[in-house]
């Protein structure tokens, strides 16, 4: 039991220190002042959060644009290329009908290669994937019709 009461009269001492209490003052001071620290730190992270999120839907938008410009730009690469096509075949008859058989074989060739691209450009045009999707749904819906149709004729 001394060793508690002598326990108690330290801490009484040291409890009436200036010194320990400011310290302890000053700390309690230093925890608040982090707190503050970490709830600033805690706004300016839902604020970035936000920004992150503006900034994608930003770029969601611009790929939605820069889609519309690719498809704008991939038709006016068939309409170039329908042109010279046109042009090529254009000039094969005529260099054919000024009797030029050689010269006029290359520019149809030539023809051809432009068509062939002209082709492979429209394919890929969204406009164009869409109605052959559109058309392979219907030829599937019409199968499926006829087979159905053909199972109901085989049924005995």
């Amino acid at each position: 039991m001394l060793s508690e009461v002598d326990n108690a009269r330290k801490l009484m001492v040291l409890l009436s220190d200036e010194g320990f209490t400011e310290a302890l003052t000053q700390a309690e001071d230093l925890v608040d002042d982090v707190n503050d620290t970490l709830d600033r730190v805690e706004r300016i992270e839902e604020e970035a959060a936000e920004a992150v999120k503006d900034a994608d839907r930003t770029m969601r938008a611009v790929d939605r644009r820069l889609e519309k410009v690719d498809r704008t730009i991939n038709l006016l690469e068939a309409k170039i290329e329908a042109g010279f096509s046109l042009a090529f075949f254009v000039f094969a008859v005529n260099v054919y009908l000024a009797g030029d058989r050689f010269f006029a074989a290359g520019l149809f060739a030539l023809g051809l290669l432009g068509a062939g691209q002209l082709l492979v450009t429209i394919r890929n045009i969204p406009q164009v994937e869409k109605l052959w999707a559109a058309v392979r749904y219907l030829l599937d819906r019409v199968g499926a019709r006829n087979a159905d149709r053909r199972d109901r004729d085989a049924e005995p």
